[in-house]
Formats: C-alpha cells, structure tokens, sequence
C-alpha cells in the first residue's frame, strides 16, 4: 500500500510540474498533456490493447474524437464570424450600438453581459458564448475594453448564465447522484452571488469605456443592413424556437445569408467559405483533439482507483479544514484535475463523496462550487480554448484578471456549504 501511495504521490506531483511547465510556457500543453495522460495511465497499470479501457482504443482513439461535435461547432461559428465580416454585418451592429446607447455607451456592457446571461442559461455548449463574441467583440474593442477585459466579461456573464441552465443541473445531478432540487438550489444562489461580482467587475472597470466624441463615428454614412442582419438571429430562434441543434441552428443561418445576400451559387460558396474556416480552426482542433486524450486518459478505472486513495487520505475532516482545503486546493480543479468533474473528478467524485468521513453535501457543494471556478478559468475548458482562440487573447492573462471574482464567488459558496448543511 505504501508503494501503491508512493506511485500516487508521484502521478500527483508529475501533474504539478506538467501545469507548472504550461503555465510558465516552457512546453506547449498540445504536447504536454496528451503525454502526461498516457504515462499517468501506463504508470496506473492501463493496458495499452485488449480491454474497453485500452490505452490504444479508449485513451488515444476515443480520446482524439471525443470533442469531434465541438471541433465542427467552432468550425461552423467561424464560418458565420468570416461572413459577418466579409459582408460587412459587423459595422451595421457597431453602429445600432453607438446610435441607440451613444448617451450611456457603459449601457453597451450590461447589453453584452445580460445577453451572454440569456443565452448561456439556454444552450449547454461553448457556442453560446462564441455566438456572442463574433457579434459584440468589435464593439467592446471600439469603446475601449482590450481583448483580455471583454473576454472576462464574457467568462463571468457565461458563468452566471451556466448556474440557471437545465442542462447543466441534469449533469451534475447525475455526477454527484443528487436530487436535481438541490442542484438547482444550490446554483440558483451561486447565479446570485456571481451577479454580484459581474457588477463589482462592470463597475470597476466602466472607467475604461470611452467618450462619444474620441470613437471614429459618422452616423449619416452607415447604411443598416436588415436583411442581412436576420442571419446572426436564425440560430438562436432555431435553438430556442424550435429546439433544433446549435449546428443545425448555424448551418441554416450560413444557408439564409448567402441568399440574402445575392449568392449566385450559395453552395459552392458556403463550400469555400468551409475550406477556409477549416484552415483558421486547425489549431483548436489540434488542441481540442489533445484535451480528449487527456480527459480518457485520466478518466481510466486504473487511474482513479490509483489516485483515490492520496486524495481520500488528503480530504479535510472538519468544516474549517474543508473551508481552507477547497480555497487553497481550488487550483486542482484546473487542467483537468482531480478535482474537475469533466475531467480526473469524473472518476474520482463519486469515490471521494462515498468514502468521506464529513457531510457528502457539504463536498458536493464544494466540487460544484469549483466546478464554476473551472468553467471561468480552466485553460483546457472547451468554452475557453474555443473563445480565447478565436479573439486570439493570452490565457494566462485573461486568468490573472478574472482570479479574484472567480476565488470570491468560489470562498463564499464554500462557506455557504458549510453554514447551510447541518
């Protein structure tokens, strides 16, 4: 047993290094994480072939397509972000903006934020909050927020809009084997407390929106193209409308501006327009194809049943203990980790709640608590490689701007945990 702990501590600290070397830059995590992934799994005794969790099938096949829906959702949302701008929809959108919010143009990120809120707490995966990018990210540029300000007001509006959506609920309800009742209540209070923080973060950083008078605006030039501007909203009437898939949603939107706007041969365009958004997504392919190997790999029996017994031992005892364990510790539910209910948590939660010696409320609430801290923060998030790929912004600074909201939502709902369970 001691050997068996040794090798965990081991596994453990080989991840603190992998992150370490990530975040630093010193190894691209394209590389590092698939690598870490398959040794973690040679190490814990997963057989490379002939069995269902097979490093050679589960962990490296299954794992490099097991994101294949988001790889064509990014890909279908750059085609509309390229159409957007090729048939110059974007300038239509910035000027509706600036005419209609000119007096208050700090009104412009409570539209931003209450919209991304909206959609989020609807559609389940990234592309609500790429949606919102291609179509206001132009317009948080112009009045003065940078890339890294604008893509944490979209990470903290997405997190808020996550704890109302149904989809959600149902996921981690299955995780933890809770009542969707408790689920519900327990990020209904979290949307409360994150509303807070997006206000305190509107609020501090409003300074930044500038004056009418220094944005290069001509009202009288701009011609509002209408009927083209129906193409951004036909994919959330397909979802919310008529319940269809984001992709469906996408497709039909791409299909109706092409002939909107003149096409002679939509589908050869549309095919063009594939080609070229193909090549722009290569990159977060490749990355998302790693993500999953990662994910199968550390998600195998052998590596949970490896590493429940160090992190089972490491379990605070009492409420105080939890309390600073889960707010020193919360970075563990990054890239993945332990602690990551999509991730080494998938495996390990369920273990660690049936084994624990305190209240298992009080350690769901903290793992769905972090789990909103992940979706914020985690550089291997889908959400976030999509989005922080496409406005093309530093991971690392965007994590450095948005830590102390997503450690204060994260330290009150901890403590609300512990005061709410008896």
């Amino acid at each position: 047993m001691e050997d068996y702990g040794l090798l965990a501590i081991l596994v453990f600290l080989i991840f603190l290094l992998t992150v370490g070397l990530i975040i630093t830059k010193k190894v691209e995590f394209v590389r590092a994480l698939p690598a870490f992934g398959i040794v973690t799994a040679i190490l814990a005794g997963t057989p490379i072939t002939g069995s269902e969790y097979s490093i050679a099938d589960y962990v490296i096949v299954k794992g490099a397509t097991t994101l294949a829906e988001p790889m064509f959702i990014y890909i279908l949302s750059v085609m509309l972000a390229i159409f957007i701008v090729e048939f110059k929809l974007d300038e239509s959108i910035n000027h509706l903006c600036l005419k209609y919010l000119q007096n208050n143009l700090k009104g412009i990120l409570w539209v931003v934020a209450i919209l991304t809120i909206i959609v989020s707490s609807i559609i389940t995966n990234f592309s609500s909050i790429i949606l919102i990018a291609i179509i206001f990210m132009p317009i948080l540029l112009k009045i003065g927020f940078n890339k890294q300000g604008s893509v944490v007001l979209l990470l903290l509006s997405s997190a808020i809009g996550s704890c109302l959506n149904p989809g959600y609920h149902i996921l981690y309800a299955n995780l933890l084997s809770w009542n969707i009742d408790k689920v519900k209540d327990f990020y209904y209070i979290m949307a409360v407390v994150g509303v807070i923080a997006l206000v305190f973060y509107i609020f501090l950083n409003s300074k930044y929106v500038k004056d009418i008078e220094s944005i290069d605006y001509e009202q009288k030039n701009i011609k509002v193209n209408w009927q083209g501007l129906c193409t951004i909203f036909i994919p959330f009437i397909a979802v919310f409308g008529f319940k269809l898939n984001i992709e469906t949603g996408l497709i039909l939107a791409l299909s109706y501006g092409f002939l909107a706007m003149g096409s002679k041969q939509p589908f050869m365009d549309m095919l063009e327009l594939l080609k070229v958004s193909i090549y722009k997504s290569t990159k977060v392919i490749i990355l998302l194809s790693s993500v999953g190997i990662f994910m199968h790999a550390v998600k195998t029996p052998e590596v949970v049943e490896l590493m429940a017994p160090l992190l089972l031992h490491l379990m605070p005892k009492s409420p105080t203990q939890c309390l600073l364990f889960f707010t020193i510790l919360s970075p563990l539910v990054l890239y993945k980790g332990p602690f990551n209910l999509q991730g080494m948590g998938a495996g390990l939660s369920a273990v660690i709640i049936s084994s624990t010696s305190m209240n298992p409320m009080v350690l769901g609430m903290a793992l769905l608590s972090l789990n909103n801290l992940r979706k914020m923060m985690d550089p291997l998030d889908v959400q976030n490689i999509a989005l922080m790929q496409y406005v093309d912004v530093d991971t690392n600074l965007v994590i450095k701007k948005i830590l102390p909201y997503a450690l204060s939502i994260n330290y009150i709902m901890l403590f609300y945990a512990l005061v709410a369970v008896v």
